[in-house]
């Protein structure tokens, strides 16, 4: 048994990696199938292309001995088959179909972590059948096409062609004869041709004809009209002829959507799946060789002193900073493989919003820019639930009903954008809707019916925007099952916050509402200043600040216990670094006073604090490590990095930091 365990080990993660990028094509897939849908354009490639996924899946399921998965997937393959034969697609198949994505999503999380299938699958497997069961193809009608054309034609193909014709479509014969070293892209590029005033019906080569030398396909085409010589290209077409008997006075509606004309030729791959753990491990040990390489430099540099005249010892300095600058740039690589574009979290985003537009009744489209963006792996994961609850209430309490949208002069159709870019050593996440906005009065008589604020008090459009933040905090008068439950954005406020990033939020009522996400790009390796207080030194990551400021005293005043920094955007509370670092000595332990000059300026808009150090000693890239158990509980130590020289500072959240001091006082 015990020998079994690396076979059953190595199947299991060979099956999540080939799973995991099939699952994650069908994403993309349904909400095509889905979009096309929703606008009346044709769908029946997408099938095909979510029938081909889905065997896939099954085949490698029952390869790998993985019986839930494949069981699963031969239920929605026989309704996807019927789909392909002729039947009709509607809302409730759509749902049913997300169902089961949902639920092998699920499945492959459990099977990742170790658990077991949930007994829903075989409702769902049972759902699965009624619905094929239901689906009718469409009566066969003789279609008078040539023998070796029929004969060739698939179940599926068969089916396409018998409801082209019903729709009164005009049934082609295109030869063409593309070179052999543009085999692929003359195909498909009749294909995109083809798709702009019809369908593909399939591809057929062309096999001992007489006459006929070299490469030649057929290509059964259906199209609304007649073809014309500017609709293909020239170069490769012999000819083209008209088959079956044209209707064309019912022919009505949009032109059906292109099958591909072949699959992507295979060719080598250039990405590899590797655990996230594998990376941590190279990172960790690029770090100790990293130290290591720090304490060598140090002895050599003793040496060297003791012995000037040594030409060995001089050698030794410029070899010794090569090795630095290399492996500085194996942890750049180490980190940079950890990577991943925010297009995993916008798809996941897509298809919620589909959902939730069903069960809201709402229309909505949902467009994305940047997804090639990338963040750390650990981030992304982060990111993903404080997205969703964006979205959700952008869905439920922004985007309103199409007729309210319409009596407001909007289109019809509401329109949420999730925006991403790169912002020096962050990112920048917007979320952005055109639906009706915050409304402050609603706001004001929520936080009042709360007694959060008192009646009648006025609040401003900053104050509006805090208290939707507050925890338990809706205006929602009922619980829809897309949100209203008083939980989410205080959730995701604590959620970016961990991610030692910050969320700001503008809305205009009647227009539409913008939360702004700014997040590190990576939390292994901080782009971070180095400070000096009290002869110590410490790294704060350039994210958690606004800005740096050297002070006046001339403008210093003491107010509320504490001193105040005047400034043209308004006063500033200042708190000694060393004040805080010291908080948890003994009663009566007073720090010695410390000579300020600089201030770090961290905290949200209107709640900005300056944090009052020595010096700025410099700019620098630290990878953040954890700390032992002593300070793991100290407030504002995040953990700690090696800056070289085999010195070794703590890296600290000012935020956090700020919460937990004594000194922290806001004086308005």
């Amino acid at each position: 048994m015990t020998d079994d365990y690396p076979d059953r080990e190595r199947s299991r993660s060979d099956f999540i990696s080939e799973a995991e990028g099939i699952l994650e094509g069908l994403t993309d897939d349904l909400r095509e199938m889905e979009a096309a849908f929703a606008a009346g354009r044709p769908h029946h490639a997408v099938i095909d292309t979510v029938f081909r996924q889905v065997h896939s899946l099954k085949g490698f399921a029952g390869l790998l001995g993985f019986p839930q998965f494949a069981s699963l997937s031969h239920a929605l393959e026989d309704l996807l088959s019927r789909l392909r034969l002729g039947g009709r697609l509607d809302g409730e198949v759509i749902d049913l179909l997300h169902d089961t994505l949902d639920a092998l999503l699920a499945s492959l999380r459990d099977l990742r972590s170790g658990a077991t299938a949930p007994p829903a699958l075989e409702s769902l497997r049972d759902r699965l059948g009624r619905a094929a069961a239901s689906i009718v193809p469409e009566p066969a009608e003789a279609i008078d096409i040539p023998e070796r054309i029929s004969g060739s034609l698939t179940e599926q193909e068969e089916s396409r062609l018998r409801a082209c014709s019903a729709r009164g479509s005009r049934l082609s014969l295109i030869r063409i004869r593309p070179r052999l070293d543009s085999l692929e892209e003359h195909l498909r590029e009749m294909a995109r041709r083809i798709g702009a005033i019809g369908e593909l019906i399939s591809t057929l080569p062309v096999v001992g004809e007489e006459g006929e030398a070299g490469i030649a396909f057929d290509l059964l085409v259906a199209t609304t009209r007649r073809l014309l010589a500017s609709d293909l290209p020239d170069d490769i077409v012999s000819s083209v002829r008209e088959v079956g008997t044209p209707r064309p006075d019912h022919a009505t509606g949009e032109p059906p959507a292109a099958q591909e004309a072949l699959d992507a030729v295979g060719g080598p791959s250039f990405s590899l799946r590797v655990p996230v753990r594998r990376l941590d491990d190279v990172l960790s040990h690029v770090e100790e060789l990293s130290t290591a390489i720090a304490s060598v430099e140090r002895g050599m540099r003793t040496l060297l002193d003791r012995h000037q005249d040594d030409r060995l010892a001089r050698d030794l300095g410029p070899r010794m900073l090569a090795v630095s600058n290399r492996l500085r740039a194996l942890q750049r690589s180490a980190i940079d493989a950890r990577l991943v574009p925010l297009e995993q979290v916008f798809r996941k985003v897509g298809r919620m919003v589909a959902r939730a537009a069903r069960i809201t009744r709402k229309e909505v489209d949902l467009h994305t820019l940047g997804a090639d963006t990338e963040l750390d792996k650990s981030v992304m994961d982060g990111l993903t639930s404080p997205l969703m609850h964006l979205v959700a209430n952008a869905l439920d309490h922004g985007i309103e009903a199409p007729g309210e949208r319409e009596r407001a002069s909007k289109p019809r159709r509401g329109r949420v954008v999730l925006s991403a870019f790169r912002k020096g050593p962050s990112v920048v996440i917007d979320v952005i809707d055109d639906g009706r906005g915050i409304g402050r009065a609603a706001v004001r008589a929520a936080a009042e019916a709360r007694g959060l604020v008192p009646p009648g008090k006025e609040m401003t459009v900053d104050e509006t925007h805090e208290m939707i933040f507050r925890p338990g905090f809706s205006t929602a008068k009922t619980v829809s099952e897309v949100s209203g439950r008083g939980v989410g954005m205080d959730v995701v406020r604590r959620s970016i916050r961990d991610l030692k990033g910050t969320i700001t939020v503008r809305s205009v009522e009647g227009q539409g509402t913008t939360f702004s996400l700014t997040v590190p790009t990576s939390l292994s390796l901080v782009p971070s200043i180095i400070v000096q207080s009290s002869g110590q030194r410490f790294a704060i990551p350039l994210a958690s600040i606004r800005e740096n400021i050297r002070i006046d005293d001339a403008r210093v005043r003491a107010a509320d216990g504490g001193e105040v920094f005047e400034r043209p955007q308004g006063p500033l509370p200042l708190v000694s670094l060393d004040r805080l670092m010291r908080r948890t000595n003994a009663p009566g332990d007073v720090p010695a006073p410390v000579k300020r000059r600089y201030a770090l300026v961290t905290g949200e808009e209107g709640h900005a604090v300056g944090i009052v150090v020595d010096r700025f000693v410099g700019r620098r890239e630290v990878v953040v490590k954890p700390v032992g158990r002593l300070l793991r509980d100290l407030p504002g130590v995040a953990g700690a990095a090696d800056i070289g020289e085999a010195t070794a500072v703590l890296v600290l959240d000012p935020e956090a930091l700020i919460a937990g001091g004594p000194d922290a006082r806001v004086v308005s």
